[in-house]
């Protein structure tokens, strides 16, 4: 072997250099992307658990308002209220441990509808009749910030949750006004009016023990006379068999009627104060004993009693019951058979049902 030869065999090819560069190249491009993919999935890691945290947040309020509010509802009591709130904040969990609300964070107040369809919430309303809870989890409040797993490599430790609800109650005291006039025992397709209307009231009453479980219910017929069958009550089976027992004779005054049953919202011992007060007038015909309603309308609208009224049959006087219910500031309903008489109960009760979340 000369010179030259062992000279050929020192010396690297070209072609082999160039791949050795690249592969350092690579090595250095794969390291490159695996930073960045490590920090992107620190970065995901973080987020989703910000997110899991807000829907933690989210879940606990919603229930401390609901809590709240449906304790109001049974006690009518503003610090039952929130206490039953801050109680069951306390035993949702929101990020590791159950969420401490500060007393100020669950205010009792009133929410009432807008023109706009959207509810207004005013907290030093009078008729008390929801609960609004913020929760946060930030510096200042009893458990502080949420800490991030991997927050410090953007220079950002933790973050602050907030949210709030607003949970109104369906909470009405309801006073049913019901015709036991003789013309009740009228033929109405396969039964009389006055079963009809026992039909009709089944079934109002079923539609508000779900619609609006929070209702309670008086009793009040009249015909010649009216009189107070049953004082305000949630115990709707007793409401039931009452009806059942209805009897149909005499004239029909419902003057004296519509005010038994506004009386009733105003003084039964089992009133509720933050409750809204409902009547609901059926006639099947026209006054004739005691003269026009529209005065006992005008006190119960006075007492801030909400007034509907049902006829049933060709023969009941629609526009004095019309102008009843527009002084009243409710709806009027006519029904022509029994069908329509169950529809007219149930349309009424649907409109009685008011369960906001917000």
């Amino acid at each position: 072997m000369n010179l030259n030869d062992k000279t050929m065999l020192l010396r690297e090819p070209k072609s082999m250099t160039r791949f050795t560069n690249r592969q350092g190249n690579m090595l250095v491009l794969v390291a490159a992307l695996m930073v960045v993919f490590l920090v992107g999935a620190a970065f995901c890691v973080d987020i989703a658990y910000m997110h899991m945290v807000k829907a933690e947040m989210r879940t606990a309020v919603d229930a401390a308002s609901r809590a709240g509010t449906e304790e109001l509802a049974r006690t009518q009591d503003r610090q039952v209220a929130v206490n039953a709130a801050l109680d069951l904040a306390s035993r949702n969990s929101v990020a590791g441990r159950g969420l401490s609300l500060a007393p100020g964070e669950v205010v009792v107040g009133e929410a009432t509808l807008q023109d706009s369809g959207k509810f207004a919430f005013d907290p030093n309303g009078a008729k008390l009749n929801s609960v609004s809870v913020v929760g946060r989890r930030d510096q200042g409040s009893i458990d502080g910030s949420v800490s991030l797993f991997f927050g410090g490599l953007f220079g950002v430790d933790a973050f602050e949750p907030v949210s709030d609800s607003i949970s109104a109650m369906s909470l009405r005291d309801i006073a049913l006004v019901l015709d036991r006039s003789g013309s009740m025992t009228a033929r109405s397709g396969s039964g009389t009016r006055r079963t009809a209307l026992i039909a009709a009231v089944n079934e109002f009453l079923d539609e508000i023990a779900t619609s609006s479980p929070n209702s309670t219910v008086s009793l009040t017929t009249y015909a010649t006379n009216s009189r107070r069958d049953l004082p305000l009550t949630e115990n709707f089976a007793t409401v039931r068999a009452q009806v059942n027992r209805i009897p149909a004779r005499g004239a029909t005054n419902i003057f004296q009627g519509l005010r038994q049953g506004s009386d009733s919202l105003e003084q039964d011992s089992n009133r509720r104060r933050f409750a809204d007060k409902t009547i609901i007038v059926m006639t099947d015909g026209n006054f004739n004993v005691g003269g026009t309603p529209v005065p006992s309308a005008q006190l119960a609208a006075g007492r801030d009693h909400t007034i509907h009224t049902i006829t049933f049959s060709s023969g009941a006087n629609q526009a004095i019951m019309r102008q009843v219910a527009n002084i009243g500031g409710g709806i009027h309903l006519h029904a022509d058979d029994a069908g329509d008489l169950s529809e007219a109960f149930r349309e009424i009760a649907r409109t009685l049902e008011v369960i906001l979340i917000d």
